[in-house]
């Protein structure tokens, strides 16, 4: 029995197990009463057929009455009672009968015929006999209790289920959406009333798989698909399609479904509806334009590269600034892979970091070069990202920031290197004052000797001799290291450099041998070149020299000359400038030693090989010239040497073979006058060596020490004829000195002697000549000669 029918029993059993006795005569009653209930069986007793039939309407259990209490009055009221029962009630009787049923009279037979569900027991019986017929009457009626319960039970699930079917119908009528609903299969059987109104499609027209067709063609196979694959893995559908309006429109609707499980998880039902969304897809779509339309703009208007690129690194998109900035268009960059307008050099790296934009966004902008439609590179600083397999990237065009940066970088280490170079120029002019006066000292202490020792022998004056030679040689060093200081003595002319270099040729070639090929260019119409022309001269030379050095004594050696102007040259200010470039095919150098090339004293010469002032000499030229000078090489490449030289202007003296005029006749020996001569030094050693040349040569010397000293002497004698002074003196200088002096004596000779090439500044109008250290006696005496008449 199930546990339906257990329950119903359960709760039928109070009247299903009631036994009613109708036994009027005698002590049937009684006696039938006491053997049930002695068996725990509920029995009541009634007294008449009319009472009996009171019991059938309440649902009695079972009837156990004698055959003769069934044929009294009240059998008409037991029969209709008996056949008022409901379907599902049929009671049973046990009837006790006196005998056979040969025995019956007609009358009884058809009473108990009329109970259609009727036990027979004939009188007189066994207790147990009618224990049995009693148990078997009520277990028929506790099924048949049994059954109603069941069935009012069905009856009310059909009734609360065409409830629920009718209340379903009456919301899903009422609501404005479409809502349907399949079997498990996906078999369309139910749409509500919104369906068939918004399709205008007759009812059951689109039951089955009828509905597809109501999509619009180009949805149709995706919403197929959808749906079959929701039905095979039960997930929930959820799709944006256009459906056709019952006007002919297809409109678009959101279709969604859920299924419905069972306690076992089995699929009973799809349950799904249909959204109108045609005004909110065309705002999005209204939307998506406006952004696709603003962002076509910005792509078109930026200034970046922009690019799509796949996987495979082809372009998939550009915006206009390809065209702009690299003159590609379009259709000649999509479909290819971006990597062929990268540099050779920088393929690989720029593979690694695209490859690694799919791990992780690039942010700090990566810089590699891609190529123009010229040829040429250009710098791009990159950032990206990738999304669905693409990458999105946006180039910055950063050539001119890092040529800026290059060119700023340059000119800070070209100030730096100035700056370094004026500090070495300012200790190498004071060094070589100092040593300028020690070979002054030295120069008037050997002419003195040479002077007073005329009958030496010829080994002390051939000792004496090269000891002048060295002081010579150490003169001409001063002078290259007041060259790079900037304060050797420049005679600047009109150059014209389409002769000058020319001409050079046979001297080049001499100095620097026949196995080095020389090519020389000349722009042509050159302006002529504001510098001193044996200075450059010389400076052409050393730097042929060191040519020929780094070829080993054989190469090519190619001299330039161009004009330029001086905007794009750092260190040069605005004009016209002569660019002599000389150009090798040597060993070149590396960075570091490039760095140091042009600092005095710096050689990668062998010992006795080089002073390393030469190009120190040419940089120091350069710049008294108002020029500058610059070198480029790379190791195994050769160098380049360039040097600028302002062009001439009006005023410039331009070379002439005019003979200088010749000069003044020297004085007689009767011509000749003692003069009165202040000479103040304040180092004592040239001082003594000044005296004693003054002296020799026949003149009355009054020494001072100092500028102050100087003026004091110069107080106390009217008589001094002419002043001899050094420049650089403590507390007061020569030319200091000579400013005091012309406030009383306006018209003496001054005569400054000093290492410096320059004049100093406020020299003009005081001073009368200006005598050179280390100087000889025989030059001393020619200037003085000039003021002996």
């Amino acid at each position: 029995m199930s546990l339906l029918a257990d329950t119903a029993m359960a709760a039928a059993s109070v009247t299903a197990q009631q036994v009613t006795i109708l036994a009027p005569r005698g002590r049937d009653a009684d006696v039938a009463r006491e053997v049930l209930e002695v068996e725990g069986i509920d029995t009541r007793v009634v007294g008449s057929l009319a009472e009996l039939a009171g019991t059938v309407i309440d649902s009695l259990g079972i009837v156990l009455a004698t055959e003769e209490a069934l044929m009294g009055d009240g059998r008409d009221a037991l029969d209709a009672a008996l056949a008022a029962q409901p379907a599902w009630s049929d009671v049973p009787f046990v009837v006790l009968s006196n005998g056979s049923v040969s025995g019956w009279s007609f009358t009884a037979g058809q009473g108990i015929e009329r109970l259609n569900n009727a036990v027979l027991l004939s009188r007189p019986l066994h207790s147990q006999e009618l224990l049995r017929a009693v148990r078997s009457a009520l277990t028929a009626r506790l099924r048949q209790h049994v059954a109603r319960d069941q069935l009012e039970a069905l009856h009310l699930r059909e009734r609360q289920l065409r409830e629920s079917e009718a209340k379903f119908h009456a919301i899903a009528d009422s609501v404005d959406q479409m809502i349907w609903s399949t079997l498990p299969d996906g078999y369309h059987d139910y749409y509500n009333r919104r369906w068939y109104e918004f399709t205008g499609m007759p009812e059951g027209s689109t039951d089955g798989a009828a509905w597809n067709g109501m999509f619009h063609p180009d949805d149709q196979d995706q919403a197929w698909a959808v749906w079959t694959e929701c039905l095979r893995t039960g997930d929930t559908y959820e799709i944006e399609y256009r459906l056709r309006h019952h006007t002919g429109v297809y409109r678009w609707v959101l279709g969604r479904a859920q299924p419905v499980r069972g306690e076992d998880g089995t699929i009973m039902r799809w349950y799904g509806t249909c959204t109108d969304i045609h005004h909110e897809v065309l705002a999005r779509q209204a939307t998506l334009t406006d952004i696709t339309r603003q962002r076509d703009v910005v792509w078109d208007m930026a200034i970046d590269l922009i690019a799509v690129v796949n996987r495979d690194a082809t372009l998939v998109n550009v915006n206009a600034a390809w065209t702009r900035i690299l003159e590609l268009t379009p259709a000649e960059v999509l479909g290819r892979s971006f990597l062929d307008w990268v540099h050779p050099d920088d393929v690989d790296r720029t593979v690694e970091k695209f490859i690694s934009v799919f791990q992780s966004p690039l942010i700090d902008p990566y810089e590699f070069r891609f190529r123009h439609r010229d040829g040429s590179y250009r710098w791009f600083a990159w950032t990206a990202s990738a999304h669905g397999g693409q990458v999105y990237a946006i180039g910055r065009d950063v050539t001119d920031r890092l040529e800026r940066a290059r060119t700023l970088a340059e000119t800070e280490a070209a100030l730096r290197q100035s700056q370094k170079l004026e500090m070495i120029g300012q200790l190498t002019g004071g060094v070589a004052h100092d040593f300028n006066n020690l070979l002054m000292a030295t120069r008037a202490s050997l002419d003195l000797l040479r002077r007073h020792l005329h009958d030496a022998d010829d080994r002390s004056m051939a000792l004496i001799a090269n000891a002048t030679k060295a002081v010579e040689r150490g003169a001409a060093l001063t002078q290259r290291m007041l060259a790079f200081a900037r304060k050797q003595d420049l005679h600047a002319v009109a150059v014209d450099m389409a002769t000058a270099i020319p001409d050079m040729r046979d001297l080049l070639v001499r100095a620097i041998g026949p196995e080095v090929e020389i090519a020389m260019t000349v722009a042509p119409d050159l302006p002529h070149a504001d510098v001193d022309l044996n200075q450059f001269e010389m400076a052409l030379l050393n730097l042929a020299v060191n040519a020929r050095d780094a070829m080993d004594g054989a190469g090519q050696l190619q001299i330039d000359v161009d004009a330029v102007e001086g905007d794009g040259v750092a260190e040069l200010k605005p004009g016209t400038y002569l660019r002599v470039a000389v150009t090798d095919d040597g060993c070149g150098m590396d960075a570091a030693t490039l760095a140091q090339a042009t600092e005095p004293f710096f050689t990668t010469k062998g010992v006795g090989k080089g002073t390393g002032l030469g190009l120190s000499m040419i940089h120091g030229l350069a710049k008294q010239s108002g020029g500058t000078f610059t070198l480029s090489s790379e190791v195994g490449g050769g160098t380049t040497a360039l040097l600028y030289l302002p062009a001439a202007t009006a005023e410039t003296q331009l070379v002439t073979e005019v003979s200088a005029p010749a000069p003044a006749p020297a004085p007689t020996a009767s011509e000749r006058r003692t003069l009165v001569i202040l000479a103040v030094d304040d180092d004592v050693l040239v001082s003594m060596g000044t005296v004693g040349l003054l002296e020799d040569l026949g003149h009355e010397v009054i020494a001072a020490y100092s500028g102050a000293e100087g003026l004091a002497r110069l107080a106390e004698r009217a008589d001094i004829d002419l002043i001899l002074t050094d420049q650089a003196m403590p507390k007061m200088t020569g030319v200091e000195m000579a400013c005091q002096i012309r406030l009383t004596r306006p018209d003496i000779p001054i005569i400054l002697a000093t290492g410096y090439a320059d004049m100093p500044d406020g020299a003009a109008g005081l001073i009368t000549e200006r005598l050179e250290k280390p100087f000889s006696d025989a030059a001393l005496e020619r200037l003085l000669d000039r003021f002996m008449v």
